[in-house]
């Protein structure tokens, strides 16, 4: 057999292939729950037969927090400061860019970016020493 009569009938069976693969075969398989072109197989949410009681909270119950819970406590491990309070240097964190910095530190962006020899406001990089403006 030659290379040209070969080809034809494998050709034959690759469409043949490619139709039952595109339609899906031959359609007598159950349909599986979810079919959503069918409204009543899609599974819905159930009530609760008996629901949880509430909670109430009463304002006189509850303990307010400090504002200042959870913020520096000087020790100098990274944690933020108060506005104002940079010192000589601030050593940039996580997500800092040079306006929230300058608004920390209480100092001008413009300065702290010419201080610091910076052009690129986004080159700044976690653990860079930035000296702050007097």
């Amino acid at each position: 057999m030659t290379a040209r009569t070969l080809l034809l009938p494998l050709s034959a069976l690759a469409l043949g292939l490619l139709l039952v693969a595109a339609c899906g075969g031959d359609g007598d398989g159950e349909s599986l729950p979810g079919n959503l072109t069918d409204p009543g197989s899609v599974p819905t949410a159930t009530p609760w037969t008996n629901p949880p009681e509430p909670i109430i909270l009463e304002p006189d119950i509850l303990t307010p927090t400090s504002q200042d819970e959870g913020e520096a406590d000087g020790d100098g491990d990274g944690d933020q400061v108060t506005p104002g309070e940079c010192g000589d240097t601030y050593t940039v964190q996580s997500g800092d860019v040079p306006s929230a910095i300058a608004e920390t530190c209480g100092v001008d962006v413009t300065d702290l970016l010419e201080l610091n020899g910076i052009d690129d406001p986004t080159s700044l990089h976690v653990g860079q020493e930035l000296k702050i403006p007097q």
